[in-house]
């Protein structure tokens, strides 16, 4: 992507500039905003095919109008850069095609994207094929190059995460981001790995994304030290401030799992000091489906700018910043001579979602619908995203609860939708399924998609009165399981993997929810369109069993992902975290 971005026809840019040459396009009459100097400008834009040729009045410039239908007049309007958001997980049951096409409408130009999926399920020449496609499309797309998995490996996959594998990741010319750094433990603990990645990523002028919400003010030190030059897991003003005082590009979050921009902006703007705007960021942080009808970076701009962000901030967060932080602000993040012509068309400063949108020069979108075709990408070239596998589950294998050695039931309280803690409950004798679970109890199981091992332990707060729910969409990309009737559990766990990955959910004896989950069961093919209001129902219907929180789709995704405290759930059993000790181990299933 980046010999996309760079790529530029500089004779043809210099005579357009010069005036020896007209422009392939002119925006006439609008009112530019300068996010060098925050000042929004009458100006008009001269443009020569995909990059900006000059900005001001063009008389004064010495340069002729073309033809009336090269002329798009902007009068009254204001122009701002393409958006760019700077954290993106671009598999949150959608796929990056999906999400790019319903994001450019609204403005986000360029997206810079995690890989962990596609990298953990491609191999290396299948990943460059699919990255080619990718790059094809009209948003820009660049990666981070992950350094660890994020949930805890089995023997048969540790071998993603070592040897020259993710330093062939950090050499590609579209990685401009190493991280984020989940494992981050492993770093300070000088782990051989991490510090040859880190260090490569340097060499490179790579960035280096860190991960730890909570982390102490000493813990960040010692990160930066280490190479992380940046961070946004900040959820209080303090964690801001604690960021940006060691020098780190802090990123604040509003996304569908922590929407905490109201309240950091409202911090920053009652802090005494001198608000360091320029070494902030915006990101919606992978947002579910449901998340996007409201919208995305330009929603979080909006959002931004309700809480007291002076506009001209808020736009210098999604656009200047992050081009400047991530060193490619010569081509993208201001509407200035010879950068990219990137540029979202508004009614006014206050108003972020665009009226048009124009991507390399070119008009590609208009009153919220897309006037340019997107690049298919073919997902069935690509094996190992899309497998079956058959159905194996049987409720023998759910009817027991688990115990540990001392007799004791693992109880896992939700105190969020992605914090656990661990309580233990006496096992009464002749423990089993017929247990009485509590009133708000439901069994969660982790199971080997293949059938070869399984972790369970009872969950309280989750939900009540559940059946049977599965979700291959989840950290480790097994089989997650919840309810309390074990037919129900086996029969949607079955429809499931028969179907190559699913969210399934089995009630009074009928299926009540299914959103299939076919590429690598973790992401629909469906467009935006079909996938929000399909999410949505499956939220309506957890709310209707008491789902406390707001993002149920997170708790699939962390229960077995080995980031975040307390216990999580793994194919080594059920484990606490900090002290990577298994107090339940797995069961092995013949």
């Amino acid at each position: 992507m980046t010999h996309r971005i760079r790529r530029q026809d500089l004779e043809k840019l210099i005579a357009t500039a010069t005036g020896k040459r007209l422009p392939t396009c002119v925006l006439a009459g609008g009112r530019v905003l300068n996010l060098f100097t925050g000042e929004l400008e009458l100006a008009d834009v001269a443009l020569y095919g995909e990059r900006i040729a000059y900005v001001g009045d063009l008389k004064n410039g010495g340069i002729q109008l073309p033809d009336s239908h090269r002329v798009i007049d902007v009068t009254d309007k204001v122009l701002v850069p393409g958006y760019i958001e700077p954290h993106a997980h671009p598999f949150q049951l959608y796929h990056p095609v999906t999400l790019a096409q319903d994001v450019l409408k609204r403005g986000t130009t360029t997206l810079i994207n995690d890989n962990l999926l596609f990298f953990t399920r491609m191999d290396p020449e299948h990943w460059t094929r699919l990255l080619a496609e990718l790059d094809r499309l009209p948003v820009k797309m660049l990666w981070w190059a992950r350094l660890d998995a994020q949930s805890h490996l089995n023997e048969d996959s540790r071998y993603l995460f070592s040897g020259d594998r993710v330093a062939e990741e950090l050499r590609r010319s579209s990685v401009v981001q190493a991280g984020e750094l989940t494992d981050w433990i492993s770093l300070l603990e000088e782990d051989e790995n991490q510090t040859r990645w880190v260090s490569e990523a340097r060499k490179r002028g790579i960035r280096v994304e860190g991960h730890a919400p909570g982390a102490s003010f000493r813990t960040l030190s010692r990160l930066a030290a280490a190479g992380v030059t940046g961070d946004h897991e900040s959820i209080s003003t303090e964690e801001v401030l604690d960021r940006l005082r060691l020098g780190y590009i802090t990123t604040l979050r509003h996304s569908s799992l922590r929407p905490d921009l109201p309240k950091l902006i409202q911090g920053l703007l009652q802090w005494p000091g001198e608000i360091p705007w320029q070494r902030l960021m915006l990101t919606t942080d992978g947002p579910t489906p449901p998340y996007l009808r409201a919208g995305f970076v330009d929603y979080a701009l909006k959002t931004a700018m309700e809480a007291g962000c002076p506009p001209v901030r808020a736009y210098q967060m999604v656009t200047l910043n992050p081009a400047s932080y991530y060193r490619v602000d010569e081509h993208l993040g201001a509407i200035a001579p010879g950068r990219i012509a990137d540029i979202n068309i508004l009614s006014s400063l206050e108003e972020p979602v665009p009226e048009r949108v124009l991507v390399d020069g070119e008009l590609v979108a208009e009153a919220g619908s897309l006037l340019c075709t997107f690049p298919e990408v073919d997902w069935a070239g690509y094996p190992t995203l899309q497998l079956r596998w058959k159905g194996w589950v049987r409720p023998k294998h759910l009817d027991k609860l688990p115990q540990a050695s001392e007799g004791k039931i693992p109880v896992l309280r939700l105190l969020n939708p992605v914090i656990t803690k661990l309580e233990w409950r006496e096992s009464p004798t002749g423990s089993g399924w017929h247990l009485p679970l509590g009133e708000a109890e439901l069994l969660v199981a982790l199971a080997d998609r293949k059938g070869k091992w399984i972790t369970k332990a009872v969950v309280k707060g989750f939900g009540r009165d559940i059946d049977g729910l599965v979700s291959t969409y989840n950290g480790s990309e097994d089989l997650l399981l919840f309810g309390r009737d074990p037919k129900a559990m086996a029969r949607a766990a079955n429809r499931a993997l028969e179907q190559g990955g699913g969210i399934t959910w089995v009630q009074n004896g009928e299926e009540v929810y299914n959103l299939p989950l076919p590429l690598a069961g973790k992401t629909s093919l469906l467009p935006m369109s079909q996938l929000i209001p399909q999410t949505e129902e499956f939220l309506r219907r957890m709310k209707e069993h008491d789902h406390p929180f707001h993002d149920p789709i997170y708790t699939f995704l962390f229960l077995s992902s080995t980031h975040l405290p307390q216990v999580r759930l793994t194919a080594d059993g059920l484990m606490q975290i900090k002290e990577k000790k298994v107090l339940v181990p797995a069961e092995r299933l013949s």
